[in-house]
């Protein structure tokens, strides 16, 4: 069909544009005219593309090739239209710039498919191509030309594969070599060289030879150490030392052994095969058993085996087959006896990995031994050597003692009667105990062999009743029952003295000659120790002198600063906290008695963590308990009383404390006695109750407290006296103080006020905001509410044709009140925006990073929704900012809001503008002031009005028309930068050519 004049001018107008594109390299041109469907089959092979993503891809990768490079001359066009479709031949002579001159390449046929979409007119598909070289005038397929040149090619080939065959064996065989070199190279301890005899056998197979079991093995003076895989050949299945004389036995591999022949075959019948099978069982020490070993009907079920055994530097590597087998193939021999060099490599490393493990477990040791003795050296009090005892278990059990129960430290005492036990296991957890050296069988045993050995070690082997006789005494002396001492029938103890003591270890088994020596080593850290321990235990005695004089200097400056008489109460809380401290775990309470005037009656300051602080007005017939101690302090001398309660002295105790309301505690009712312990000061007593009798040295700290209350009873009787005459000031006191209070009160109400004044600014604006979508909703609801009864009457005349026309306006209807419900909601949304308070916190920020992620966002999310809008983004940070303290999310928010603004500014000025000059831009830039970091968003777009600009960070101030903002995100952002990060929010704007928002923050 012929193409009209009007068709043939803006089809040629973009067919050209593109071609110049395509010529001149110009990717975007070059993609901007293809539609989203189109296809493209080039002229060379590789140009077939079925879409136009790849196409595009494809010309970006090749155009430097092209451009400016061609000269199109001879041009033919024709136009043709089918349908909607327009089609343009285009058929020339491509010249191309060769150095400083053009060369004919060769004649070319383009051919084009365009279709119109809303964009115009657009390529859907292109077929490019050049005359068939090998084709004669009046040919239409050359045969002669490519029968000729596919008999050359075919000779060729055939000469070519031959050679290719021989070569790419050879390339097989050294690619497994070399990988197996790779691993060689990898192999990180010394029995990685198990993995490689694995890594041998699987590239074998792969190279297509045979092979069940695959080893090594080293050639010692009397013994042979093999290694051999398993039968699937993924793992090692037996390792085994065997004697010299099972290989001596058999006379052609002896002599094979002894000769340099690089390889050998042994084949053996079922019986040959057997009989060395079972030598090798007989005399072999096996470390590791293969479960799947042939049996001795396998063997006969098979009829033998054949050893194939190519010699190495250190032994031989080696693979079986099945049966036996007189004439294995030479090239399996062949690849076998270069497998064997290359595992020389394999032993080399297996050597010196040996030399560094050995290297490395002396480091290791080394290494446990400096962390034992770096924590002996940080004793800082006697029961810190519960941490040796720890750490030295830790240790052990890095080093490879896998069967310890636990690790012991022992200090004698004194007396040579006891000792204390410091005992460390992680199933046990860990104890400090004081034992006997008799009723303890394994103890007492240990200590007669330490008297009596030169090198202070014994090692105590117990079983059966010894073992048993072990745990009764143990849980005896009240330990915990260790369920591994009964699964087991064996437990060795391994000490080694020093000083006067001794470290050590029970164990699940017997130490190796090599543990024993490692603990030997330990032992020698612990030479010191015992001194160290000795010069501790003297300072951990004047420490505890000073922490009892510390405390009561703490109660006695709590009563040096009585301000009132009920702080007698405060001082019975500090004497029953600095007994605490002080160790009186025991103890249920705190007691100062003070007698009053009639003699017959006393207050009592009782206090307790459990059952808080009381002071209470007792009488002294009331209370059987404190009468007769009261009469045991008058008849002695130092003012002394102790009285143990149990039984039905404990119940009377209870019932009177019930009767005299006092809170029920629940330790009584538990308790089996209780102590009471009162020393007299004064016209008083202090004292304790205590759930068992108090140590002698107990007794002596309570009565050096009571030495601090000899001045108290004056204290609180003069202050007494200063209460009464203070009432009446506290009364005009209190009068004072609720005048204060009226007038807070006061000022509240009036701050509360100017609140809700603002409040009533907030919501007045936020309801005129809102009101425009409600009154949309509202009348179109009403609209839509008169078109039902219409459509009802339709309905009922039968006219259904009116009937859809009113359904359609309803729908129209339906729609917009769903649109005006999004405005309110996007209202609403906007306020509780603008109001939340983030809870998020401040961290390290990459600023540029976040720029540039919602620049990209929000230019995304704009061509999102309008794909028409262009604009060019721009973008300048500086790389030296580094990171800022800020909340990514609201910062975030704020870079948002601003570039949204923008692109929405320069969006209207283009559709306001006429001139195709104007181009869109805006852009963000970063850059680092004296203290703060900025963070720039600038447009090129109106600008705003002078007039508005002072109210542009007011909440709900908008220049958007309806439906396009809720006028909150400037107002949102100012608050987030500047009460949130303490920074700041300028703007700059100039009418006709743009604005710029600048946040400033901290930089830190």
């Amino acid at each position: 069909m012929k193409v009209s004049e009007k068709i043939k001018s803006e089809v040629l107008q973009v067919y050209d544009t593109w071609l110049q594109g395509y010529l001149n390299g110009d990717v975007p041109t070059y993609d901007a005219y293809f539609d989203d469907t189109f296809h493209f089959i080039g002229s060379t092979n590789n140009e077939e593309f079925l879409n136009r993503t790849e196409t595009t891809q494809f010309f970006a990768n090749t155009a430097d090739q092209l451009a400016g490079k061609c000269d199109l001359r001879n041009e033919t066009r024709i136009l043709e239209k089918f349908g909607e479709h327009i089609c343009i031949t285009h058929v020339f002579d491509a010249w191309f710039l060769n150095k400083s001159d053009y060369t004919y390449y060769g004649r070319f046929r383009f051919s084009n498919i365009l279709k119109k979409n809303k964009e115009g007119w657009r390529f859907i598909y292109q077929h490019f191509s050049t005359p068939d070289a090998k084709t004669d005038k009046g040919e239409t397929i050359g045969f002669d030309k490519v029968s000729e040149e596919n008999q050359k090619l075919r000779e060729a080939i055939k000469r070519r594969t031959i050679e290719l065959e021989a070569k790419n064996r050879a390339l097989e065989i050294e690619g497994a070599l070399e990988r197996v070199r790779s691993q060689v190279t990898s192999m990180q301890e010394s029995s990685d060289l198990f993995d490689i005899v694995v890594a041998m056998r699987n590239e074998f197979i792969s190279l297509g030879h045979d092979a069940d079991y695959f080893w090594h093995m080293r050639w010692l003076e009397d013994r042979y150490n093999m290694s051999m895989t398993s039968e699937d050949g993924s793992r090692i299945g037996m390792v085994i030392s065997i004697p010299k004389f099972v290989h001596d036995d058999i006379e052609s591999l002896a002599k094979w052994e002894a000769g340099t022949e690089p390889a050998f075959i042994l084949a053996l019948d079922a019986e040959e095969a057997w009989d060395y099978i079972e030598n090798m069982n007989t005399h072999g020490h096996y470390q590791l058993a293969d479960p799947n070993a042939p049996t001795e009907e396998d063997i006969a079920h098979i009829g033998g085996l054949t050893f194939i055994i190519a010699r190495t530097s250190h032994g031989e590597i080696g693979f079986s087959l099945a049966g036996k087998v007189d004439d294995p193939p030479k090239e399996s021999i062949d690849t076998l006896i270069s497998f064997a060099k290359v595992f020389d490599l394999a032993y080399t490393r297996f050597l010196d990995l040996q030399k560094a493990e050995a290297q490395a477990r002396e480091a290791k040791i080394e290494a446990s031994l400096e962390k034992v003795r770096s924590v002996a050296l940080s004793l800082q009090k006697p029961d810190d050597m519960l941490d040796i005892a720890k750490i030295l278990y830790e240790q052990l059990l890095e080093l490879g003692f896998s069967d310890i129960r636990n690790a012991i430290i022992d200090i004698h005492n004194d007396d040579d009667e006891t000792f204390l036990d410091y005992d460390y296991s992680h199933d046990m957890s860990s104890a400090i105990t004081e034992l006997s050296y008799y009723g303890d069988p394994v103890i007492e045993k240990q200590v007669r062999i330490v008297q009596s050995s030169n090198d202070a070690f014994f090692e105590i082997e117990l079983h059966g009743a010894e073992l048993q006789e072990l745990i009764e005494t143990r849980l005896k002396n009240g330990e915990r029952d260790d369920p591994r001492l009964h699964s087991t029938d064996h437990l060795t103890y391994n000490l080694y003295s020093f000083g006067n003591g001794a470290i050590g270890i029970s164990n699940f088994g017997v130490l190796t000659d090599d543990q024993k020596k490692i603990l030997k080593r330990f032992r020698n850290v612990f030479t010191f120790a015992y001194k160290r321990y000795i010069d501790l235990t003297k300072a951990a005695a004047q420490a505890r002198e000073a922490k009892i004089e510390a405390a009561l200097e703490k109660v006695r400056s709590v009563a040096l600063s009585m301000n009132e008489s009920k702080d007698l109460l405060t001082i019975t809380k500090e004497l029953y906290e600095q007994l605490l401290e002080l160790g009186f775990d025991d103890i249920r309470n705190a007691l100062i008695d003070v007698n009053n005037e009639d003699a017959q009656t006393f207050l009592d300051y009782d206090y307790s963590h459990e059952m808080g602080g009381t002071i209470t007005l007792m009488s002294y017939d009331d209370d059987p308990t404190l009468e007769e101690q009261l009469q045991v302090i008058a008849n002695t001398t130092d003012g002394f009383s102790e009285m143990v309660l149990e039984g039905r002295q404990l119940q009377d105790l209870i019932e009177m404390r019930r009767k005299n309301g006092e809170a029920e505690d629940p330790r009584l009712l538990k308790a089996d006695s209780v102590s009471y312990i009162l020393y007299a000061f004064g016209n008083g007593a202090i004292g304790i109750s205590n759930f068992g009798a108090l140590t002698k040295d107990q007794k002596n700290i309570l009565d050096r407290f009571r030495n601090v209350f000899t001045f108290a009873y004056q204290r609180f009787s003069d202050l007494l006296i200063k209460e009464e005459q203070s009432a009446a000031l506290l009364t005009e006191k209190r009068q004072l103080e609720k005048t204060l209070t009226d007038l807070q009160e006061t000022q509240r109400q009036l701050i509360q006020s100017e609140k809700m004044a603002s409040l009533g600014e907030l919501t007045a604006g936020i309801a005129h905001e809102i009101q425009n979508p409600l009154n949309f909703v509202n009348n179109f609801s009403e609209v839509s509410n008169e078109l039902i009864e219409e459509v009802d009457e339709e309905i009922a005349n039968g006219d259904f044709k009116e009937v859809k026309l009113l359904l359609t306006d309803i729908k129209q209807n339906l729609q917009k009140i769903h649109h005006h419900g999004q405005r309110a909601d996007a209202i609403v949304k906007g306020m509780l925006q603008h109001s939340r308070s983030s809870s998020a916190e401040k961290e390290p920020t990459d600023i540029n990073k976040l720029a540039d992620e919602y620049f990209r966002l929000a230019y995304h999310g704009l061509r999102a929704k309008d794909k028409s809008f262009n604009a060019t983004i721009e973008t300048n940070f500086d790389d030296g900012i580094g990171m800022a303290m800020v909340i990514p999310q609201d910062i975030g928010r704020v870079i948002l809001n601003l570039i949204t603004n923008a692109f929405y500014a320069v969006n209207e000025k283009k559709s306001e503008v006429k001139e195709s000059s104007y181009e869109p831009k805006v852009s963000v830039s970063t850059h680092q002031e004296e203290k703060h970091i900025a963070i720039k968003v600038k447009d090129n777009g109106n600008g705003i009005p002078k007039g508005i600009l002072d109210k542009i960070f007011q909440p709900f101030f908008t220049t958007k028309p309806t439906g396009k903002g809720t006028g909150l995100g400037l107002s949102m952002s100012y608050d987030v930068v500047t009460k949130g990060h303490g920074g700041n929010l300028t703007v700059e704007t100039k009418k006709g050519k743009g604005t710029t928002f600048t946040i400033q923050i901290p930089k830190s």
